[in-house]
């Protein structure tokens, strides 16, 4: 099915303009972006975009945004993002009737093929307590909609002893909502068709999206003669997918024996699930694991295989990937539909679940399993390294030949190993103001740049801003690139870098709103292409400002170690910076 994208909007309640927004409202607004939003709603839907701005309620509604070359027709919501601004979100309309055919198309093709066979089919939706039953033709029961408690009657009504036992067993799983179950019952439960040797009851947990799931599942009569069903293939008893070693001997086979080109695979990792078992509970951390696992096999669909490596490890075989195109949609769609299923149940409250991902595609780099494997785990690690909700697909141009990664492999510290010395530096800084007289925030600033391996860390001081210190491994001290900070500093402007928050990340240039053109232009010329801006206040209540930037190279920040960072603030907030 045809993806969708979703973009968003951040505007002012006092003028409707816009604060942020995705690259791709920037590129799609051209000199727009620069206009208040309701002046480019079309007249005959200004009416409810002013009552839906005004209600702020999350309810989708029709709207028709007027740009410099086109009209886009889309599909918008409002929300408030606090008590000054509004986030919008927006859909192209033509993406949404481009996915719904798609999905009509799945449907028919899906139906089809279920009425090739006689089976029952069934969904059950716990929410509702509702069993919804088709394809009742050859059964004494009709196609409708019926409680659990029923649905489990109208299977009892044929059933005696262990056969009953079956039956209950099998809707206790069902009930359960956990993995994938059969259960095979000798005679037959649907009618008096006395040729009938056995009944096959097989279900298996769903998730539709992050607040909905249930389980789907069916029935099959075996006539006298035909092989009982005994599923040879081994499925993990908590999320459905294979299990380890049928998910290893699948990916084997088509590299190691059937030599099948473009196969890919991908290792997936929840990120910190330690954390969410500690924080949330066991029983949320199997909700976690049953939920991302849907979410992998609904993403991969038929065009590849999934199975659980166990706790929070995840395994899929992806078949004939023509292009690495391919590949990063079906990995993208991952990672994005894990992250908007818990947005809030992370590392912390501000940081969304997520996962990290390495992947690897046969023959182009490797020529057998292990190698193949070798390079997807180490993608993984780079993944992890580099902070964490990502996906990484080996390029040996950029992440080097395969002995290479062998070698980094053999070397390289553990991530987790890694993430524990920062606490430890940062106590150590604590420690030194707390207890040693003659610290600085000079040494402070080298010791922080350099243990998290940052380019360039500058300390501005106001009120007039002046240049305090920079650190790093490419400091920037040059008068005309400290003249421009100040420039933006010591104007009006300042407050405008703020208007959401005062920790301010900027993954990529384009992400800056149009009110930072000239800022834009100037970190371009000096090689700028990422960086994080925080505002706080010093002992004596002087506003500061710290910028980190990468030089030389664009960086996705790594969410994990904003705690840190702001620790290093409060420490910086005592002293006096004047």
């Amino acid at each position: 099915m045809k993806d969708v994208s979703f973009y968003d909007i951040v505007i002012s309640k006092k003028n409707q303009k816009i604060v942020s927004a995705d690259a791709w409202i920037y590129d799609a607004f051209g000199p727009y972006a620069t206009k208040p939003m309701n002046e480019m709603i079309a007249i005959e839907d200004m009416e409810i975009y002013q009552n839906n701005i005004k209600n702020c309620d999350g309810n989708w509604y029709p709207s028709k945004i007027i740009c410099p070359d086109t009209m886009y027709y889309t599909y918008m919501k409002a929300t408030e993002e606090n008590e000054n601004f509004i986030r919008l979100t927006i859909v192209d309309a033509a993406d949404l009737l481009n996915s719904h055919n798609s999905l009509m198309k799945t449907i028919n093709i899906f139906q089809a093929q279920l009425d090739m066979y006689e089976d029952v089919f069934f969904s059950y939706t716990p929410d509702i307590n509702a069993v919804q039953v088709f394809n009742t033709d050859l059964s004494d029961f009709e196609t409708t909609v019926y409680s659990i408690n029923q649905f489990e009657d109208i299977l009892l009504k044929r059933a005696h002893n262990e056969q009953a036992e079956s039956v209950r067993a099998f809707i206790t799983q069902v009930k359960s909502g956990v993995g994938r179950s059969t259960t095979t019952v000798e005679g037959n439960l649907l009618n008096d068709d006395p040729d009938v040797s056995h009944t096959i009851l097989d279900e298996s947990f769903v998730f539709y999206d992050k607040d909905t799931k249930g389980v789907v599942g069916h029935i099959q009569l075996l006539r006298a003669g035909s092989a009982v069903k005994i599923n040879s293939v081994k499925h993990d008893s908590l999320t459905g997918l294979l299990d380890k070693s049928d998910i290893l001997r699948i990916a084997r086979e088509r590299i190691d024996e059937r030599r099948l080109e473009n196969t890919a695979i991908a290792i997936i990792d929840i990120d910190f699930f330690k954390s969410v078992n500690d924080n949330f509970g066991h029983q949320f951390g199997d909700e976690v694991v049953k939920r991302v696992a849907s979410i992998i096999a609904n993403e991969i669909g038929p065009e590849g295989t999934s199975g659980r490596f166990g706790g929070d490890e995840f395994f899929i075989v992806l078949y004939n990937v023509s292009n690495e195109k391919e590949l990063r949609a079906k990995l993208k769609g991952i990672k994005n539909k894990v992250c908007s299923t818990f947005p809030d149940k992370g590392i912390d409250k501000d940081n969304p679940i997520s996962v990290s991902i390495g992947a690897a595609v046969f023959p182009k780099d490797a020529e057998n399993y292990e190698d193949l494997f070798t390079l997807a785990d180490y993608c993984l690690y780079l993944a992890k390294e580099k902070g964490r909700n990502r996906y990484i697909i080996y390029t040996p141009e950029k992440h080097g030949k395969l002995d290479s990664v062998k070698q980094k492999l053999q070397t390289t510290k553990k991530i987790n190993e890694r993430d524990l010395s920062y606490g430890d530096v940062i106590v150590k800084m604590f420690n030194l103001a707390l207890h040693d007289s003659d610290s600085t925030v000079e040494q402070y600033m080298t010791d922080f740049a350099e243990a998290f391996e940052l380019q360039n860390v500058m300390l501005f001081v106001g009120d007039p801003f002046v240049h305090k210190f920079s650190a790093g491994s490419d400091a920037i001290n040059d008068e005309p690139a400290v003249n421009f900070a100040l420039s933006i500093l010591n104007s009006t402007d300042r407050d405008s870098y703020f208007a959401l928050d005062d920790f301010v990340v900027i993954n990529r240039l384009e992400m800056l709103p149009p009110y930072a053109i000239k800022a834009r232009d100037f970190f371009k010329k000096r090689g700028i292409y990422s960086l994080i801006i925080i505002r706080f206040y010093d002992k004596d209540n002087r506003e500061c400002v710290l910028v980190i930037s990468s030089v030389g190279k664009s960086t996705q920040w790594n969410q994990t170690h904003f705690r840190y960072y702001r620790a290093f603030i409060d420490l910086l907030s005592l002293h006096s910076l004047g």
